[in-house]
């Protein structure tokens, strides 16, 4: 219990955080989603039902702070190009997503997790930016938009094992239990598996 509150408040501290992030503009104006990365690598250390908590407060603190409403001219002004909550649906459709590398984690494997924090990250951007361009009927890309998005997924990886290791300890220190047990194997001096 007291790991899933200090990780709710380490993902809230996070958007205080996240205003003194800047804007990198040698890496195609983007800059690291503090609290997508944070979101994202506590999602893969609690178990399921922990992991939709978070998304909800997530995604209502994170539409909260920064949702504005664009109203579609396509649309004569009365539609919404994205909607107040959806970021809990990319959190929680993402989350799910990374829970599936959980085991890996939970067995002391890094590897797909950072990655897979990085994925999410890429594909919530995306499917934003799907919605928006669904509402607006076509999409308009350029190469300089792809590198932005690729650089922010790109600092969020880079951010994963650092944040993996923090709630690692953070679940040693409050007593959570993330390792499985009698997943080690065994070895005698001969190398065979006893």
């Amino acid at each position: 219990m007291m790991y899933c509150i200090s990780v709710l408040l380490l993902i809230l501290s996070s958007f205080f955080l996240q205003e003194f992030c800047p804007v990198l503009p040698w890496a195609y104006d983007s800059r690291l989603l503090l609290v997508h990365a944070i979101f994202f690598a506590a999602a893969v250390s609690v178990p399921f039902p922990v992991m939709l908590l978070f998304a909800l407060i997530s995604g209502f603190v994170w539409d909260s702070r920064y949702y504005i409403p664009i109203h579609s001219l396509e649309t004569g002004g009365n539609g919404l190009e994205i909607p107040f909550g959806f970021t809990i649906f990319v959190f929680g459709l993402f989350g799910a997503f990374i829970q599936g590398v959980r085991p890996f984690f939970r067995q002391g494997r890094w590897e797909l997790p950072v990655l897979m924090v990085g994925v999410c990250t890429l594909g919530g951007q995306l499917l934003e930016y799907l919605i928006i361009c669904f509402n607006r009927g076509g999409i308009i890309t350029s190469m300089e938009f792809w590198m932005k998005i690729l650089m922010t997924s790109l600092y969020s990886m880079l951010l994963a094992p650092f944040l993996l290791l923090l709630f690692s300890r953070l679940a040693g220190m409050t007593g959570f239990k993330i390792q499985m047990d009698g997943i080690t194997r065994r070895y005698s001096y001969d190398g065979d598996a006893v």
